[in-house]
């Protein structure tokens, strides 16, 4: 099952892709199946947003099968799926669908740093005692269909490719032991960055200014159901840029697991449905190892991110258009 955000001619669409590329409303099929299959008490718009899909737990999962199977039988019986109210809900990728960041308005995001052996191994330094995140905001996502953006204020970009996991369950002061119950499910992260900006000299670590610009975490292609994923220790992970492995390897490298992460962050912070923590980044494969010139991005790259059972997500990378002076937004000469 793969759970997506999606425009169609500016319109959103909270659904899922078919495995024949197809891209369901959920919360318009919810309402077909139900005016079809009326059960009491159910409440038929329960889909109307991702963060509600996670709400209902394998509840969820469990329905959005029934709706698909329905949906199934019906398209076998020569109809064309359609809503009670004469609202359509299964569209066409060759009909300008554009996949979104599957990532709840709103919701916080979490980036474990140096959370992987090799990771920590090439920058030579000790493990960590505790968990290391560092948060981002929204200004810094892109989706699918978006490029990865690159800005002239840093001289050293960098990619890494991380697994992400999405808060299905609101709590806080979660232990350990129940923290997977608070998973709703997985997606692939690609967290860009500037070492330049993000260790300027003989500073502290900056990173607002390292992490923290315009496009530069993309995010997707879509969330898949923890049920659907089982263990996520290990899945195996890859890395490419312009097609040649910068990064191959798989998640027991992780040094802190989810039930640790949640644990920790959950001493003082609610976690909330929709929530994104970002698993932290593996290694490099010799020749692209962590501050090597080989790793830095450039404008016409493509950066490709594979993780088992979750799928590929590929992303362009572009220039900043660099506005000309006394243009809207830009400061007035001095």
């Amino acid at each position: 099952m793969k759970l997506v955000h999606f425009t169609l001619q500016e319109q959103f669409h909270f659904g899922m892709i078919t495995d024949a590329n197809e891209f369901i409303d959920l919360d318009t099929a919810c309402r077909d199946y139900y005016g079809v299959n009326p059960v009491k008490g159910a409440d038929p718009s329960r889909f109307r947003d991702m963060q509600q899909f996670f709400r209902g737990g394998a509840d969820s999962v469990a329905l959005t099968n029934k709706i698909q199977e329905y949906i199934d039988r019906r398209r076998k019986a020569g109809w064309t799926p359609r809503a009670a109210t004469g609202a359509r809900y299964l569209f066409k990728a060759e009909e300008g669908v554009k996949l979104l960041a599957p990532v709840v308005h709103g919701s916080k995001i979490y980036c474990l740093a140096s959370n992987s052996r090799s990771h920590v191994l090439e920058q030579g330094k000790p493990l960590p005692k505790q968990p290391y995140v560092f948060t981002r905001f929204a200004n810094s996502l892109v989706g699918p269909s978006e490029p990865l953006v690159l800005n002239p204020a840093g001289a050293f970009p960098d990619v890494e490719l991380e697994l992400a996991a999405i808060i299905g369950k609101s709590g806080k002061r979660i232990p350990a032991e129940k923290a997977m119950e608070h998973v709703a499910g997985y997606t692939i992260a690609l967290d860009m960055g500037y070492r330049d900006l993000q260790y300027p000299g003989e500073g502290p670590v900056d990173w607002v200014m390292g992490k923290g610009f315009d496009a530069t975490m993309a995010v997707g292609p879509w969330v898949v159901p923890k049920e659907e994923i089982g263990d996520p220790y290990p899945l195996g992970m890859e890395l490419k840029v312009g097609g040649t492995v910068r990064q191959k390897g798989d998640t027991s490298d992780y040094i802190f697991r989810l039930p640790d992460i949640l644990a920790h962050l959950s001493k003082g912070i609610t976690l909330e449905a929709g929530d994104l923590l970002s698993l932290g980044s593996l290694g490099g494969v010799p020749g692209y190892e962590f501050g090597k010139e080989s790793r830095k991005l450039a404008a016409g790259d493509q950066v490709e991110a594979s993780i088992e059972k979750i799928g590929r997500l590929v992303i362009p990378v572009r220039a900043e258009a660099v506005p000309r002076p006394g243009a809207p937004g830009t400061a007035p000469p001095a």
